[in-house]
């Protein structure tokens, strides 16, 4: 018996990467989980993917792009179960384009703006609505650079940002209804929609600047949503998470030499897991 037995859950951009990670721990966990997406094959794929990673699970999968409202709203009535109820709604439909800010140009910002805010509002918006009787968990997929910027990625990071506060300004305001509403920031999840664009230079600069020294998976960012949407997470609510590996967690200067003065490089080496 899985914590989430009976629960459903909806997940946009569920066919593939880190949405289908989710998926697979929420099945794993007893939830009946619905793929939104906006490509049939990339969902059927998907949703095979999932059942066999998790035997018998039960996965439910409908066309939806998250700009369109109308579109959203029936994804949450193909989600619910027979009562109405509808348990989890992972926002993690989203994308990036990717230039410098003088390169950026007015469709750039429209675009990220309408598929992570307006896409991530719509999506909390209507499966608000199915959970209000019975309170739920909201979960937006964020990114960790949304608190510490990247380069070449202004209206990535920046319309990441605003989801992060929707998150805390939305559970303030659903609190009322029983509905949890959290974030949580990915580090460096290599999937296959980000196959191409990291360069082995830039793959070992970003495990470089993990503290655990690699890299995450869609699985681990899907145990998280777990543990938001179970019992275990139920006094948790308007947090930004990190799921980074301590990507967010950058120190502002190396003092070490310090230390070197004080108890000898040996010393200090072994403490820090530095062995010569």
């Amino acid at each position: 018996m899985g914590e989430l037995d009976d629960a459903h859950a909806l997940i946009t951009g569920g066919g593939t990467g880190i949405g289908r990670g989710i998926a697979t721990a929420l099945a794993r966990d007893g939830a009946t989980v619905t793929l939104a997406a906006r490509r049939r094959d990339v969902l059927e794929a998907g949703a095979a993917k999932v059942r066999t990673a998790v035997p018998g699970a039960e996965v439910r999968v409908i066309e939806c792009d998250v700009t369109v409202a109308e579109q959203v709203e029936a994804a949450v009535a193909h989600a619910v179960g027979p009562d109405g109820r509808l348990d989890i709604a992972v926002a993690n439909a989203g994308s990036a384009v990717p230039g410098p800010f003088l390169l950026l140009d007015d469709a750039a910002w429209r675009f990220c703006c309408e598929l992570n805010i307006i896409g991530t509002a719509s999506t909390f918006r209507h499966a608000a609505v199915a959970m209000r009787e019975r309170g739920g968990s909201l979960v937006a997929i964020s990114t960790a650079a949304s608190s510490a910027p990247e380069v070449s990625m202004a209206a990535y990071t920046a319309t990441k940002a605003a989801v992060d506060m929707m998150v805390k300004a939305a559970a303030w305001e659903l609190g009322a209804f029983g509905i949890r509403v959290n974030s949580i920031l990915p580090g460096y999840v290599p999937t296959e929609g980000t196959e191409g664009s990291f360069t082995e230079e830039l793959a070992a600069d970003l495990l470089e600047r993990s503290a655990l020294k690699r890299s995450g998976t869609p699985a681990d960012i899907g145990e998280m949503v777990v543990h938001l949407s179970s019992p275990a997470g139920s006094w948790i609510t308007g947090q930004v998470i990190g799921v980074d590996g301590g990507m967010t967690a950058q120190p502002m200067a190396d003092l070490t030499s310090i230390s070197r003065r004080l108890y000898g490089d040996d010393a200090v080496d072994d403490a820090l897991g530095r062995r010569r």
